[in-house]
């Protein structure tokens, strides 16, 4: 189904309120497991799009050679590699990611999930971000959680779907993001009002699903290490 031009545009109130409140819970996270810088972090994005969350990492503190991310679209993949000089953008599936074993501290997949309609799909992209995670790394999917009545070529990602893709790992989990009918409008009008209504557990339409892979590698266990 197509979009109206400028309906994602971060220009649009609603579209940044809801940006800032999950890049909010996306800051406690890294907090709570103890990154208080992100110099040497390494990052990567399944799904990248046109980068935003890459350059986003890179603002927070990332060196450019260490964030990576991986596309279907070509257009979009471009626009990363044209804007975000030294990033690595691959163009291609998610399920096949040409990147090394453990290689990555965080990898993360922001609204993927919800676009994949094969399930054995989506099971081979959790197994190969969890291959390029290492051992004790986190694994983000933010993803949503109801229907979209707008968009039916996108469907909801369930506790239980994140818990089969990625049995090795323990989902904790966060819901976030007012409606976003209801927060575009909300805020064109009163922005203020976008905080309140975000903690109304019905209106929130996303999940933030946070995993840390196990300390002890599966690899280095095959290795009899």
């Amino acid at each position: 189904m197509s979009q109206p031009p400028g309906l994602y545009s971060i220009l649009d109130p609603g579209n940044l309120a809801m940006i800032q409140e999950r890049e909010r819970a996306l800051n406690r996270v890294l907090r709570r497991h103890g990154y208080n810088t992100l110099e040497q972090v390494r990052v990567f994005e399944a799904g990248c799009g046109g980068g935003y969350n890459l350059r986003m990492f890179q603002q927070w503190g990332c060196r450019p050679e260490n964030l990576a991310g991986i596309d279907l679209d070509e257009a979009r993949v471009e626009h990363t590699r044209t804007n975000t000089p030294g990033i690595r953008v691959h163009l291609g599936s998610a399920a096949t990611i040409p990147e090394p074993n453990e290689s990555f501290d965080i990898s993360l997949a922001f609204t993927l999930f919800s676009s994949v309609d094969d399930d054995s799909v989506s099971a081979s992209i959790a197994q190969e971000m969890s291959r390029i995670t290492r051992a004790g790394g986190l694994i983000l999917v933010y993803d949503l959680r109801r229907k979209s009545p707008r968009n039916p070529a996108v469907h909801p990602v369930r506790d239980g779907d994140l818990r089969r893709w990625f049995p090795a790992c323990r989902p904790r989990h966060q819901r976030l993001t007012l409606a976003p009918p209801v927060a575009r409008l909300v805020c064109s009008r009163l922005p203020a009002l976008y905080g309140p209504l975000a903690l109304v557990p019905l209106a929130r339409t996303h999940t933030l699903h946070v995993m840390r892979r196990p300390a002890i590698s599966p690899v280095a266990i095959a290795d009899g290490s």
